[in-house]
Protein backbone atom coordinates (compact mmCIF):
# COMPACT_ATOMS: atom_id res chain seq x y z
CA UNK A 1 0.00 0.00 0.00
CA UNK A 2 1.77 3.58 -1.00
CA UNK A 3 0.91 6.78 1.23
CA UNK A 4 0.66 9.48 -0.77
CA UNK A 5 0.09 13.71 0.02
CA UNK A 6 2.06 13.23 3.40
CA UNK A 7 2.05 16.69 4.61
CA UNK A 8 5.44 18.77 3.68
CA UNK A 9 8.76 18.47 5.35
CA UNK A 10 7.51 15.16 6.75
CA UNK A 11 8.03 11.62 5.88
CA UNK A 12 5.18 9.41 6.45
CA UNK A 13 6.08 7.97 9.84
CA UNK A 14 7.03 10.96 11.23
CA UNK A 15 3.55 12.87 10.40
CA UNK A 16 1.81 9.30 11.48
CA UNK A 17 3.85 9.65 14.81
CA UNK A 18 2.36 13.75 15.08
CA UNK A 19 -1.11 12.34 14.56
CA UNK A 20 -1.37 9.58 16.85
CA UNK A 21 1.43 10.55 19.35
CA UNK A 22 3.02 8.73 22.09
CA UNK A 23 0.91 8.23 25.01
CA UNK A 24 -0.67 5.39 26.69
CA UNK A 25 -4.94 4.57 26.04
CA UNK A 26 -4.83 6.18 22.25
CA UNK A 27 -8.02 6.30 21.41
CA UNK A 28 -8.01 5.08 17.79
CA UNK A 29 -11.54 5.79 15.83
CA UNK A 30 -11.81 4.00 12.59
CA UNK A 31 -14.44 5.65 10.97
CA UNK A 32 -15.75 3.27 8.14
CA UNK A 33 -18.10 4.26 5.50
CA UNK A 34 -18.99 0.64 4.78
CA UNK A 35 -21.93 -2.03 5.90
CA UNK A 36 -22.23 -2.73 10.10
CA UNK A 37 -20.69 -5.87 9.75
CA UNK A 38 -17.81 -4.65 7.17
CA UNK A 39 -17.13 -2.46 10.11
CA UNK A 40 -17.07 -5.11 12.92
CA UNK A 41 -14.74 -6.88 10.69
CA UNK A 42 -12.14 -3.84 10.07
CA UNK A 43 -12.10 -2.77 14.18
CA UNK A 44 -11.57 -6.78 15.24
CA UNK A 45 -8.85 -7.47 12.99
CA UNK A 46 -6.95 -4.45 13.19
CA UNK A 47 -7.10 -4.99 17.11
CA UNK A 48 -5.94 -8.30 16.40
CA UNK A 49 -3.03 -7.52 14.17
CA UNK A 50 -2.35 -4.95 16.72
CA UNK A 51 -2.29 -7.29 19.20
CA UNK A 52 -0.32 -10.03 17.36
CA UNK A 53 2.75 -7.20 16.77
CA UNK A 54 2.84 -6.96 20.57
CA UNK A 55 0.37 -4.13 21.73
CA UNK A 56 -1.98 -4.30 24.24
CA UNK A 57 -5.39 -3.42 23.08
CA UNK A 58 -8.89 -2.57 23.60
CA UNK A 59 -11.69 -3.50 21.31
CA UNK A 60 -14.76 -1.17 22.00
CA UNK A 61 -17.51 -2.71 19.64
CA UNK A 62 -20.40 -0.53 19.14
CA UNK A 63 -22.58 -1.67 15.68
CA UNK A 64 -25.63 -2.73 17.09
CA UNK A 65 -27.11 -5.98 16.52
CA UNK A 66 -29.75 -5.25 14.93
CA UNK A 67 -27.60 -3.70 12.08
CA UNK A 68 -25.56 -6.89 11.83
CA UNK A 69 -26.72 -8.88 8.46
CA UNK A 70 -23.76 -11.98 9.26
CA UNK A 71 -23.43 -12.08 13.04
CA UNK A 72 -26.15 -13.10 14.98
CA UNK A 73 -24.17 -12.07 18.44
CA UNK A 74 -20.80 -10.03 19.54
CA UNK A 75 -17.94 -10.88 19.70
CA UNK A 76 -17.09 -12.23 22.42
CA UNK A 77 -20.16 -12.81 25.39
CA UNK A 78 -19.95 -9.77 27.90
CA UNK A 79 -22.03 -9.07 30.81
CA UNK A 80 -22.17 -5.65 31.00
CA UNK A 81 -22.01 -2.36 28.17
CA UNK A 82 -19.48 1.00 28.37
CA UNK A 83 -23.36 2.54 28.47
CA UNK A 84 -24.50 1.17 31.38
CA UNK A 85 -21.06 2.45 32.76
CA UNK A 86 -21.31 6.20 31.74
CA UNK A 87 -24.66 6.09 33.36
CA UNK A 88 -22.42 4.89 36.93
CA UNK A 89 -24.52 1.99 36.98
CA UNK A 90 -21.93 -0.66 37.01
CA UNK A 91 -17.81 -0.32 37.86
CA UNK A 92 -16.02 -0.35 34.27
CA UNK A 93 -14.21 -3.62 35.52
CA UNK A 94 -16.91 -5.24 35.03
CA UNK A 95 -17.77 -4.38 31.67
CA UNK A 96 -14.06 -4.66 29.95
CA UNK A 97 -13.55 -8.53 29.08
CA UNK A 98 -9.89 -9.54 28.80
CA UNK A 99 -10.16 -12.40 25.85
CA UNK A 100 -6.20 -13.28 25.83
CA UNK A 101 -3.21 -12.19 27.56
CA UNK A 102 -2.63 -8.52 25.72
CA UNK A 103 -6.29 -8.23 23.73
CA UNK A 104 -9.54 -6.68 25.64
CA UNK A 105 -13.39 -6.38 24.51
CA UNK A 106 -15.86 -4.02 25.80
CA UNK A 107 -19.08 -3.06 23.68
CA UNK A 108 -21.00 0.32 23.95
CA UNK A 109 -23.65 -0.58 22.43
CA UNK A 110 -26.01 1.89 25.05
CA UNK A 111 -24.17 4.28 24.76
CA UNK A 112 -25.79 6.73 22.53
CA UNK A 113 -28.93 6.26 24.22
CA UNK A 114 -27.65 6.89 27.58
CA UNK A 115 -25.94 10.16 26.19
CA UNK A 116 -29.48 10.99 24.10
CA UNK A 117 -31.76 10.67 27.46
CA UNK A 118 -29.07 12.60 29.11
CA UNK A 119 -27.84 9.74 31.70
CA UNK A 120 -24.68 9.34 30.01
CA UNK A 121 -21.74 11.03 32.52
CA UNK A 122 -18.05 11.87 32.09
CA UNK A 123 -15.14 11.22 33.35
CA UNK A 124 -14.13 9.58 29.94
CA UNK A 125 -12.87 6.20 29.46
CA UNK A 126 -9.04 7.29 29.46
CA UNK A 127 -9.75 8.42 32.98
CA UNK A 128 -11.32 5.81 34.47
CA UNK A 129 -8.97 3.54 33.20
CA UNK A 130 -6.16 5.40 35.12
CA UNK A 131 -7.94 4.79 38.35
CA UNK A 132 -8.13 1.23 37.64
CA UNK A 133 -4.32 1.41 36.88
CA UNK A 134 -5.12 -0.09 33.38
CA UNK A 135 -3.52 1.01 30.45
CA UNK A 136 -3.46 -0.14 27.03
CA UNK A 137 -1.37 0.79 24.11
CA UNK A 138 -4.10 1.33 22.18
CA UNK A 139 -8.23 1.42 22.12
CA UNK A 140 -9.43 0.55 18.74
CA UNK A 141 -13.21 2.29 18.28
CA UNK A 142 -14.96 1.08 15.00
CA UNK A 143 -17.81 3.40 13.92
CA UNK A 144 -20.03 4.23 11.35
CA UNK A 145 -21.27 7.24 13.25
CA UNK A 146 -17.92 8.99 14.72
CA UNK A 147 -20.26 11.57 16.35
CA UNK A 148 -18.40 14.13 18.50
CA UNK A 149 -20.48 13.91 21.56
CA UNK A 150 -19.95 9.53 21.52
CA UNK A 151 -16.53 9.67 20.97
CA UNK A 152 -15.02 12.18 23.45
CA UNK A 153 -16.80 9.47 25.93
CA UNK A 154 -13.54 7.19 25.39
CA UNK A 155 -10.49 10.20 25.52
CA UNK A 156 -9.74 13.85 25.48
CA UNK A 157 -7.24 12.84 22.52
CA UNK A 158 -8.62 10.27 19.80
CA UNK A 159 -6.90 10.17 16.43
CA UNK A 160 -8.81 9.44 13.32
CA UNK A 161 -8.92 7.67 10.21
CA UNK A 162 -11.49 7.17 7.25
CA UNK A 163 -11.81 4.50 5.43
CA UNK A 164 -14.22 4.05 2.33
CA UNK A 165 -14.93 2.94 -1.09
CA UNK A 166 -15.59 5.32 -4.48
CA UNK A 167 -19.48 4.01 -4.23
CA UNK A 168 -21.38 6.75 -4.24
CA UNK A 169 -23.14 5.74 -0.79
CA UNK A 170 -19.94 5.34 0.41
CA UNK A 171 -18.72 8.32 -0.33
CA UNK A 172 -21.85 10.23 1.04
CA UNK A 173 -21.39 8.66 4.43
CA UNK A 174 -17.49 9.30 3.98
CA UNK A 175 -18.80 13.15 4.14
CA UNK A 176 -21.23 13.33 6.98
CA UNK A 177 -18.46 11.62 9.29
CA UNK A 178 -15.88 14.41 7.79
CA UNK A 179 -18.45 17.09 9.37
CA UNK A 180 -18.57 15.52 12.55
CA UNK A 181 -14.63 15.29 12.29
CA UNK A 182 -14.54 19.57 12.15
CA UNK A 183 -15.72 19.18 15.52
CA UNK A 184 -13.07 17.42 16.99
CA UNK A 185 -10.75 20.67 17.17
CA UNK A 186 -7.79 19.08 15.11
CA UNK A 187 -6.22 20.55 12.88
CA UNK A 188 -4.12 17.84 11.86
CA UNK A 189 -5.03 16.03 8.07
CA UNK A 190 -7.33 13.27 8.52
CA UNK A 191 -5.65 9.49 7.57
CA UNK A 192 -8.00 7.97 4.78
CA UNK A 193 -7.62 4.69 3.30
CA UNK A 194 -9.63 3.78 -0.14
CA UNK A 195 -11.01 0.02 -0.40
CA UNK A 196 -11.24 -0.57 -3.85
CA UNK A 197 -10.82 -2.84 -6.84
CA UNK A 198 -8.99 -0.61 -8.86
CA UNK A 199 -6.22 2.27 -7.94
CA UNK A 200 -7.57 4.54 -10.61
CA UNK A 201 -11.36 4.34 -8.58
CA UNK A 202 -9.39 4.61 -5.45
CA UNK A 203 -7.57 7.84 -6.54
CA UNK A 204 -10.74 9.26 -7.71
CA UNK A 205 -12.57 8.71 -4.62
CA UNK A 206 -9.87 10.38 -2.49
CA UNK A 207 -9.59 13.26 -4.64
CA UNK A 208 -13.44 13.79 -5.03
CA UNK A 209 -13.46 13.24 -0.77
CA UNK A 210 -10.32 15.30 -0.54
CA UNK A 211 -11.66 18.38 -2.56
CA UNK A 212 -15.22 18.47 -0.90
CA UNK A 213 -13.19 18.81 2.57
CA UNK A 214 -11.57 21.27 1.33
CA UNK A 215 -14.53 22.80 0.15
CA UNK A 216 -16.99 22.74 2.72
CA UNK A 217 -15.08 22.68 6.00
CA UNK A 218 -11.30 23.84 4.67
CA UNK A 219 -10.20 20.17 6.63
CA UNK A 220 -7.28 18.06 4.90
CA UNK A 221 -7.09 14.74 4.48
CA UNK A 222 -3.94 12.70 4.00
CA UNK A 223 -4.01 9.31 1.99
CA UNK A 224 -2.80 6.25 3.48
CA UNK A 225 -3.49 4.50 0.08
CA UNK A 226 -5.48 2.52 -1.12
CA UNK A 227 -6.34 -1.65 -0.38
CA UNK A 228 -7.43 -3.95 -3.32
CA UNK A 229 -10.34 -5.41 -2.02
CA UNK A 230 -12.98 -7.55 -3.61
CA UNK A 231 -16.79 -7.42 -3.81
CA UNK A 232 -18.54 -11.06 -2.83
CA UNK A 233 -22.48 -11.45 -2.96
CA UNK A 234 -23.37 -11.74 0.93
CA UNK A 235 -25.26 -14.87 1.68
CA UNK A 236 -27.25 -16.22 4.76
CA UNK A 237 -26.94 -20.04 6.15
CA UNK A 238 -29.99 -21.28 7.40
CA UNK A 239 -29.06 -22.56 10.89
CA UNK A 240 -32.03 -25.32 10.44
CA UNK A 241 -30.94 -27.01 7.37
CA UNK A 242 -28.08 -25.35 6.47
CA UNK A 243 -29.11 -23.98 2.94
CA UNK A 244 -27.63 -20.55 1.54
CA UNK A 245 -30.18 -17.98 -0.06
CA UNK A 246 -29.30 -14.48 -0.85
CA UNK A 247 -30.55 -12.17 1.82
CA UNK A 248 -33.36 -9.90 1.17
CA UNK A 249 -32.38 -6.84 3.75
CA UNK A 250 -29.21 -5.01 3.82
CA UNK A 251 -26.63 -4.62 0.93
CA UNK A 252 -26.70 -7.09 -1.57
CA UNK A 253 -22.76 -7.09 -1.63
CA UNK A 254 -20.06 -7.00 1.29
CA UNK A 255 -16.11 -6.17 0.96
CA UNK A 256 -13.99 -9.65 1.05
CA UNK A 257 -10.40 -7.82 3.07
CA UNK A 258 -7.35 -9.20 2.32
CA UNK A 259 -4.91 -10.53 4.87
CA UNK A 260 -2.56 -7.45 4.07
CA UNK A 261 -5.32 -4.71 4.88
CA UNK A 262 -4.90 -5.05 8.61
CA UNK A 263 -1.05 -5.31 8.74
CA UNK A 264 -1.04 -2.17 6.69
CA UNK A 265 -3.23 -0.28 8.67
CA UNK A 266 -1.56 -1.08 11.75
CA UNK A 267 1.54 -0.26 10.50
CA UNK A 268 0.43 3.41 9.91
CA UNK A 269 -0.89 3.28 13.45
CA UNK A 270 2.00 2.12 15.16
CA UNK A 271 4.82 3.54 12.61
Amino acid sequence: MSAVNTPAGLDQADGLRSMFGDDKNQVICLACALDPDTVVHVGHGTAQALKNAGHQVLMIDEVPLSDRRTMSGFLYPTKYDLGQVFTNSVSLNKSIKQIDEKFWYATAAKLRHAFEVRRAKMPNLDDRLKELHLEFDYIIFPTNDPEFNIVSFFGKSVSRILIASPEFESLSRAMGMIRQFSLYNSEAPIPTLILSTEEDAAEAAFDKLQKAAQTAMGLELVMLGWVKAVQAVRVVIDPDDLSVSTPTDGPSNEFVLPAGFFKHLTQSITN
